[in-house]
């Protein structure tokens, strides 16, 4: 295990390292393949160093939790398209790609023209990684922010004329942060539970009062496998918390005997 992450951790590095070192040519396409590796090379850097220091992938006292590539797909196609519109160019992102390696990798496809001529489309493709996994607090539930590292434009139809390629990256890097803060919050549907509820027993020779046991949940790992997300959530239990008896019901008053005059 040890040896072959080091043999693509090595692999991966060179790669990254030709690419940032060619000249310009292309250089959108070439910054998206180093997106990429920057980001399998940190995810591999990361398992390699506990592998090294003799510690598991994921905590062992903690929950893992394993969700598909493909979950994480339906759920951003359930929220696009996403628009964005900077200096007079309109960007739509229609359709969602998820690739789980040593990274959590997305790529949201569609395209970007001028406001006023719309014709004169480019195919764009938004790179990116769930990043932020935390609990939410009110739903209990898991949530993820889409991180956006870079926006390639493809196929330029008729863009290449009016603007340089080094101006259409400027437009490609000011569209992409403004698509960033455009694209909602994920919620993925797991529910963490922070709290434990021990009923009430009142039957038989024991008897046991009502209480909960509170639960501090936290993610403390994410790593991703071949189309599987892991995320290790950490629990630490409070003090127990007696729950207060319910009130007896009141019986309902008898009704009273009307007055008879004779």
């Amino acid at each position: 295990m040890r040896e072959r992450l080091v043999a693509t951790l090595v692999l991966a590095a060179a790669v990254a390292s030709g690419a940032c070192g060619r000249e310009y040519e292309g250089g959108g396409d070439l910054r998206a393949k180093k997106v990429v590796l920057q980001r399998e090379v940190a995810g591999l850097r990361e398992s390699l160093a506990r592998i090294e220091s003799g510690e598991p992938l994921l905590p062992p006292d903690d929950v893992a939790i394993a969700i598909e590539s493909s979950l994480i797909r339906d759920l951003l196609d359930a929220q696009l398209p996403v628009d964005a519109e900077v200096k007079g160019y309109h960007l739509n992102l229609a359709s969602a790609e998820v690739e789980f390696k040593e990274s959590p990798l997305i790529r949201l496809r569609g395209s970007l023209y001028p406001v006023d001529n719309p014709g004169l489309f480019a195919e764009a493709t938004a790179l990116g990684a769930l990043a932020d996994i935390t609990i939410d607090a009110g739903s209990s539930t898991l949530k993820a922010r889409l991180a956006l590292d870079h926006l390639a434009i493809q196929k330029a139809a008729g863009l290449e004329g009016m603007l340089s390629k080094t101006a259409l990256d400027e437009v490609a890097r000011e569209i992409r942060i403004s698509a960033a803060t455009k694209i909602p919050t994920l919620r993925i549907p797991v529910k963490v539970q922070q709290k434990v509820e021990i009923p009430r027993l009142t039957l038989g020779p024991i008897q046991i009062d009502a209480a909960s046991l509170p639960l501090q949940a936290a993610v403390s790992q994410v790593m991703t496998g071949t189309n599987r997300l892991w995320i290790s959530i950490r629990f630490q239990p409070g003090e127990f918390v007696k729950t207060p008896a319910p009130r007896a019901a009141r019986a309902p008053a008898a009704p009273r005997k009307k007055a008879v005059t004779p």
